[in-house]
């Protein structure tokens, strides 16, 4: 079976090209600690001005392996260079590194993807004054846009697959992985599909429906026929911890971050 080798970063970019950095930043960091290159560990804990809260801490995963792309490997060496960082002293220490979540998105995760065929940048000039740069999906990029909706779109049927045909509803979590996370489904209800799946372990048919992955999977998880065997490489237990991550969405960007966003938005364009 095909493989598209995306990140949900990098699916999230195609699909809704004025999607966030930090949407971007936050789909990153759970991919990474899903597959383990990552780790996460929570504590709670107490004061008199905030009660009980829980701290998040992210260290090195015990499936840290190189190479990585761009987007990961500047939060992976943000990791190993602290040896471990809160959440938001890690987004915090990014949007310092790169003056603004735009950045990240459009430096780490888009580029690179120019690089691979997906989009193109066209150079413009506003009344002939003010240049600037445009981007667009490639022939190459609409096509890996319509798989990525394609599978994206099916999570709709996922509840009834997971009451009326087993196979089916793990053939497509085995294709869509962590990009499960782009879709609407309630991540209480990953955690309980997962469940179930693991209980009954239908057999692998992931080919007799699908003819592709979106992400990269792990050679030792496929069997002869390109179908997964199991998800043991993703720690789905860090779904309850998942809601947390909401506020990297939510954070409130400094004065001169908007400043230099601006800038950037106005230099380059996305239509």
């Amino acid at each position: 079976m095909e493989s598209l080798n995306l990140t949900p970063a990098e699916s999230l970019i195609i699909v809704s090209p004025k999607a966030s950095g930090d949407k971007m930043i936050k789909f990153t960091l759970m991919d990474l600690l899903l597959k383990k290159s990552l780790k996460l560990d929570i504590s709670e804990k107490f004061n008199f001005l905030k009660g009980s809260y829980s701290s998040i801490i992210i260290s090195e995963g015990e499936s840290c392996q190189w190479p990585f792309k761009p987007h990961e490997e500047i939060l992976i060496e943000l990791i190993l260079e602290h040896h471990e960082l809160k959440l938001d002293e890690l987004v915090n220490i990014l949007h310092k590194k790169m003056g603004s979540p735009i950045e990240y998105k459009n430096r780490y995760v888009r580029d690179p993807l120019i690089d691979k065929g997906y989009f193109k940048m066209q150079k413009k000039m506003l009344m002939s004054l003010a240049p600037y740069n445009m981007y667009s999906l490639t022939d190459n990029g609409l096509k890996v846009k319509y798989k990525i909706n394609k599978l994206l779109n099916e999570a709709e049927d996922l509840k009834k697959w997971m009451k009326e045909d087993l196979g089916r509803a793990k053939a497509y979590l085995s294709v869509l992985g962590s990009h499960i996370l782009l879709t609407d489904v309630d991540i209480k209800d990953i955690k309980k599909f997962n469940r179930i799946l693991s209980y009954i372990n239908p057999e692998p048919n992931t080919c007799e429906y699908y003819s592709y992955y979106l992400y990269t999977v792990p050679f030792d998880y496929l069997d002869d026929y390109g179908n997964l065997k199991s998800f043991d490489f993703l720690d789905i237990s860090l779904l309850d911890h998942f809601n947390s991550f909401s506020d990297l969405t939510d954070k409130d960007t400094s004065v001169s971050g908007r400043r230099i966003e601006r800038r950037l938005k106005n230099r380059d364009v996305i239509p």
